[in-house]
């Protein structure tokens, strides 16, 4: 076992759990659901639109659990994202940056035909500030917090090209929402503050199949099947009476602060534990390639995202309907054992994908197109480097809504060796 890898993994995993803790986006469209959704794969697959459908003898697929069969070495992998986006209404444009950690994973094989992995990656991420006036009020809100999903899965041959796979999730995480309200003619404001503990486990099967026909052609099939789920929520609210004080300095700008703050007994309402469903989810792909050449793929998603409900969050301009996203993507390496030029055992990778949300605002659908291309770069032995450019456009400014248009640049690499292996000689 290799003492250094061990080393660096311990390091980078503190670092990614702290990192998980943070805010991780900037979108109004985080109110909704349990935040805005994250991408559950690693950036190879970022770079093919998203699609989930390839296994790879030295890295992990944590989106089919099956695929884990197919795996000859250990691999960790880790990924992080950096994001820019122009926030775009009618009347505004607002440009925000932010960044955040993608996914920490570790996965060997422990028998011949049968891998593990484990890891952390963040579910669903909350960050917003919106601000609603009229003529009589003014309302600003402000959400913050995460979901993050541990996951340990496995994946065996069972027989010919036939792999199964299951993945145990736990997800956890805290979400803040505050709405400060200001009346007109009125001196003092009022915030709502709410929070909610969430925690809750699931988990989801794979199936996966790859058959070598004529000419070195190989057949890929995937598909998995997540049941729907509960999130347990301990919730608190509170209601307070801000005003503006003025501090010893009298040159200093008087600051707004709380002066007094009553706990609304959710008890009593019935609202203190309260449970939070996630929707069924089934993803079926087909893939075409010829090994350590080229491949190509497109996968179907589907989500019973109407089935989703929070008792304790409630909204009068939102509903929810099935939700689906079609993804086609690829890669492409001119040599891959070429030993007079890098660039030929470069892996290039390319992809599209359109997803319907499931999120219905003012009677308005909300979507997300993007399209993306990668370079994974070879570094030693079977290990690599990835980076990814992923552009993207999200909502419409139909009905008073915002569109988002967003540029991510993903960063992704995975280190190989092997363990569970005996030496020949003592």
């Amino acid at each position: 076992m290799n003492k250094k890898l061990i080393t660096l993994i311990s390091a980078l995993f503190t670092t990614v759990y702290v990192s998980f803790a943070q805010q991780t986006t900037e979108s109004p469209y985080s109110f909704y659901g349990v935040g805005e959704r994250n991408f559950n794969g690693i950036a190879e697959e970022s770079a093919m639109g998203g699609i989930g459908i390839y296994a790879d003898s030295t890295r992990i697929n944590m989106q089919n659990p099956a695929s884990l069969s197919h795996l000859k070495f250990t691999a960790f992998s880790a990924g992080f994202t950096m994001q820019s986006k122009n926030i775009v209404t009618n009347e505004t444009k607002i440009g925000t940056k932010s960044s955040a950690f993608d996914y920490f994973t570790l996965g060997f094989p422990i028998l011949e035909n049968f891998g593990v992995s484990f890891g952390l990656v963040p579910y669903s991420s909350v960050g917003y500030k919106l601000k609603h006036t009229t003529s009589e009020t003014v309302n600003q809100f402000e959400g913050k917090g995460n979901v993050n999903q541990f996951f340990l899965s496995s994946g065996v041959k069972i027989f010919g090209g036939f792999s199964l796979g299951a993945s145990f999730r736990y997800n956890f995480g805290t979400i803040d929402m505050t709405d400060l309200l200001q009346q007109k003619d009125v001196q003092f404001y009022t915030q709502e503050f709410s929070k909610s503990r969430l925690k809750g486990g699931a988990f989801n099967l794979g199936l996966y199949y790859e058959e070598t026909l004529k000419h070195r052609l190989r057949l890929y099939t995937s598909l998995v099947y997540t049941p729907q789920s509960k999130l347990s929520s301990e919730n608190q609210r509170n209601i307070s009476t801000l005003g503006y004080v003025t501090g010893n300095n009298r040159r200093s700008a008087p600051q707004l602060a709380i002066r007094e703050t009553r706990a609304l007994d959710l008890e009593a309402l019935g609202l203190k534990n309260t449970s939070l469903t996630l929707p069924t989810q089934i993803e079926f792909g087909l893939g075409l390639g010829e090994h350590q050449k080229w491949f190509t793929g497109i996968e179907y998603t589907y989500a019973n995202t109407k089935a989703f409900s929070n008792p304790f969050l409630t909204t009068t301009n939102v509903s929810y309907t099935d939700g689906y996203k079609i993804a086609l993507g690829g890669f492409w390496i001119p040599n891959y054992n070429s030993y007079s030029s890098y660039w030929k055992r470069v892996t290039y990778r390319i992809g599209l994908r359109y997803e319907n949300t499931g999120i219905v605002l003012n009677n308005q659908n909300i979507n997300d197109f993007g399209t993306s291309f990668g370079l994974s770069l070879p570094v030693k032995g079977f290990s690599n480097l990835t980076l990814v450019g992923e552009y993207g456009i999200r909502g419409t400014t139909s009905a008073n809504l915002v569109k988002e248009n967003y540029f991510n640049l993903k960063i992704g690499f995975t280190l190989n060796d092997k363990w569970f292996q005996r030496t020949k000689y003592q």
